[in-house]
């Protein structure tokens, strides 16, 4: 059995939507016949073994929380390459003595160099396969020919190329990631390709109850990338106009100040776990949710947008032009406009009272769940990883 030595920032027991899409893909990957490895920081003093899942630890002087403050700061002005340098070193120390040039290096990229540097410094004296997936761009990269805002950061570009370029295979997960890649690396193309990642595991889904009041979701993180204020500001607006409307919000809200403006008139849920999440949602809600909110997250597909396909049910979007976007409106599973433009998003929302209109998109939604499930779009990667 061929060995995959899958390599993330984070893994269980740690319970977040990006965790559990990343157990989803581990185990899937071991069913198609990989002995798969999964190599994360950990948080002990020293190395853990633990059902083929390897804790390497940070290897911190200092007190965790100062120890990663200090190394996002090292990162941010050029003195550490990444963050997770002081892991990567660990890690590097520890694993070069456990691969063989016959296993395979999956590094996966959350917004971080950390993984993709640890397995070209492997692949460089070992010469196994080298596969890097990314599920968001590097952070503080250049996407194309844009930049998150705040504050200064050092370019990514040249430690980006240096480490992909030793990669056999360089999976993205959406078409404008590829794109800007191939435009900043041409020497890269022939490595590079895409697969959108879909979701976990089917939902066992409900009949639709009629109502005559829309239930609208979002659901996952409270941050300035997400603003998710924006849903609570069309509420406030459309009820105005007697729509029958309830905004669910659903996370983790209580950090972020400028919903709590909103918390009167919407209803504010707690954090849930996985399995209940979905259940709450195929019970009680009709619309889900997705926002993003900076151009430069076109080069982001949320995975709320393959959940909500899996719950079959229609997505409005508050978008920058890109994948998200494309995939919500070519494929007619909601409406997905500019994140800046809360009258299109308060005139979608309207549109979807329509129970015709809402009809149509979830029976679209229904027609094409299954192509979006994680077991099938695995196999697109599976196969490439054979050919290597």
């Amino acid at each position: 059995m061929r060995r995959v030595f899958y390599l993330t920032r984070s893994y269980l027991p740690d319970q977040s939507g990006g965790i559990l899409m990343r157990v989803a893909a581990v185990n899937f990957l071991r069913d198609k016949g990989y002995q798969v490895i999964v190599v994360t920081p950990g948080s002990n003093n020293k190395i853990v073994q633990q059902d083929d899942i390897w804790y390497i630890p940070h290897n911190m002087k200092l007190p965790k929380r100062l120890s990663m403050k200090l190394n996002a700061l090292y990162a941010q002005y050029g003195i550490y390459e990444d963050y997770l340098d002081p892991w990567v070193k660990q890690a590097y120390d520890y694993l070069k003595g456990h691969l063989s040039n016959d296993d395979i290096i999956f590094a996966t990229c959350g917004g971080e160099l950390g993984n993709i540097k640890l397995g070209s410094l492997l692949k460089r004296i070992i010469n196994c396969k080298f596969i890097v997936n990314f599920r968001d761009p590097l952070n503080h990269s250049l996407v194309n020919n844009m930049k998150t805002h705040g504050n200064f950061y050092v370019s990514r570009e040249e430690n980006e190329k240096k480490y992909l370029s030793n990669a056999d295979m360089i999976v993205t997960s959406n078409q404008s990631h590829l794109k800007s890649l191939k435009t900043k690396y041409p020497e890269l193309s022939s490595k590079l390709t895409n697969n959108y990642f879909g979701y976990m595991e089917k939902a066992n889904l409900l009949p639709r109850q009629a109502n005559n009041e829309l239930k609208i979701a979002y659901s996952g993180t409270f941050t300035a990338t997400q603003r998710p204020e924006i849903l609570a500001q069309a509420i406030e607006a459309l009820k105005r106009d007697n729509l029958k409307l309830q905004a669910y919000f659903i996370g983790q809200y209580q950090q972020y100040p400028p919903i709590f403006n909103y918390t009167n008139q919407n209803m504010f849920i707690p954090f849930m776990p996985h399995a209940e999440y979905v259940e709450f949602m195929l019970k009680n809600i009709d619309v889900g949710l997705i926002s993003l909110a900076d151009d430069y997250f076109g080069a982001c597909v949320p995975s709320k947008l393959y959940e909500y396909i899996n719950l079959g049910i229609p997505i409005i979007g508050a978008l920058p032009e890109g994948d998200a976007m494309d995939i919500i409106n070519k494929n007619q599973y909601g409406i997905a406009c500019r994140y800046d433009d809360n009258i299109s998003l308060q005139n979608a929302i309207r549109k979807m009272t329509d129970r015709n209109i809402y009809n149509e998109f979830r029976k679209n939604i229904l027609r094409d769940r299954d192509i979006w499930f994680m077991g099938e779009r695995i196999k697109e990667v599976v196969g490439w990883m054979q050919a290597l």
